[in-house]
């Protein structure tokens, strides 16, 4: 769902959208920004994560593959803002070295897969509460939302700015990412109630700068949480990359799309 260079230009709506992505970062790095070495380290590892993720395509209907886009599991263990930083630089990486998005595109591809997906766990995480259940409930119906809001938001740009057909480009972008979302949703749900087992610290409602500077406050188990955090990140890191081989060649939604519209970059 990376969108390239070359296909919708730099029409207003597109400006608008880089314009809006950028501001957004540019906020979030105002906000998230200040803690200590400790959680810069289980930030990045992370972002590590979502990126091999998403370089994981799994075939969901005939024809069409997604991957996860890590949104909901980051916005939950890292806080909004410091989700959507790393977020950010995951796109910028797979723009630059793997020229998987574009860069006039950059901040378009920003709001469809990082800053939509996480608001949408962070309002349902606002208005469902802290328990257990509420952070399950918002890990799985915030990544469902967050990849039907972006996967709107992409198919509405091609459709104003590239002459899309809308049935087809609606159809294929939010219907596959709904699926998407569905399985994305469940799996994210399934490792936060993982988390909230072994580490719930890293779930807590406070601002992630006060749980992890705050050690003293904090028992003995929750302030070890951050480690314990960053190993079993570091292991989901190693098990993605091992995986890694057996990637799906199918093309994503959006390939599919730009296929059959004769537009591929």
């Amino acid at each position: 769902m990376h969108l390239a260079d070359g296909i919708v230009g730099l029409a207003p709506l597109v400006v608008a959208l880089d314009l809006a992505g950028a501001g957004a970062v540019g906020v979030a790095l105002s906000h998230g920004f200040g803690e200590g070495r400790r959680h810069v380290a289980w930030t990045g590892t992370l972002a590590a994560f979502a990126l091999v993720a998403q370089a994981l395509n799994i075939p969901l209907v005939p024809g069409a593959s997604a991957h996860v886009v890590g949104a909901a599991l980051l916005a939950l263990a890292l806080g909004p803002a410091r989700a959507i930083v790393a977020l950010t630089a995951v796109i910028l990486v797979q723009a630059l070295l793997f020229a998987d998005g574009g860069i006039s595109v950059l901040g378009l591809n920003v709001m469809n897969l990082a800053v939509l997906p996480v608001l949408s766990v962070a309002l349902l995480r606002r208005l469902l509460g802290e328990s257990p259940r509420a952070l399950m409930a918002a890990a799985a119906g915030g990544a469902f939302l967050g990849n039907v809001a972006g996967a709107t938001l992409l198919a509405t740009t091609l459709v104003l700015s590239a002459g899309a057909p809308p049935a087809t480009s609606y159809a294929l972008l939010v219907g596959v990412q709904s699926l998407a979302g569905l399985v994305e949703g469940g799996l994210t749900a399934l490792a936060v109630r993982a988390l909230l087992g072994r580490a719930p610290a890293l779930l807590a409602s406070r601002p992630c700068r006060e749980r992890i500077a705050g050690l003293d406050e904090l028992t003995p188990e929750q302030a070890h949480a951050p480690r314990r955090g960053l190993r079993v990140a570091a292991f989901a890191v190693v098990a993605a990359l091992a995986l890694l081989p057996f990637s799906s060649a199918t093309p994503d939604a959006l390939e599919l799309l730009l296929q059959r519209l004769g537009a591929s970059p």
